[in-house]
Order: C-alpha cells, then structure tokens, then sequence
C-alpha cells in the first residue's frame, strides 16, 4: 500500500433496534483534503461535539426528512 499523506475517512454506526435500523455516520476528517479549504476539519468538529448525521432506511423516514429533493428521469 503506498503512503497516504491526507484522505477523508467515512464512519458509520448502525444500532439494530426492534423498530428497525438506526445509522449515524460522518467523514473523520473533513469533506475536503485540501489543507486551505475551510471544509478540512468540518466533520472533525462535528465528531468531536457528538452531532453524527442519521441515516434514513424506511420510505417513512426518507419522506420526513426537511432536505428532500427529489428529481424523475425519463
């Protein structure tokens, strides 16, 4: 394996529940490997204060979520 000398690595927790999965996840270091840009540690920091992204497995979680967009393509 050569020398990796920067990446981003993904994380993701999944707790078997009787309702059904739960799934928090986040990049370890950040959404960018470039030393300048502000997003380097962004997900440093939101590991650090404990605020993981959850994931959505059911039709009904996708459906609640705030941020979805969704697109047809024919």
């Amino acid at each position: 394996i050569p020398d990796i000398p920067h990446g981003t690595s993904f994380v993701m927790a999944v707790e078997l529940t009787a309702s059904g999965p739960r799934m928090s996840s986040l990049m370890v270091y950040g959404q960018s490997a470039n030393h300048a840009s502000p997003h380097h540690h962004d997900q440093a920091h939101l590991y650090v204060e404990k605020k993981w992204v959850s994931g959505r497995f059911s039709e009904q979680e996708i459906a609640r979520d705030p941020n979805l967009k969704v697109s047809y393509v024919r």
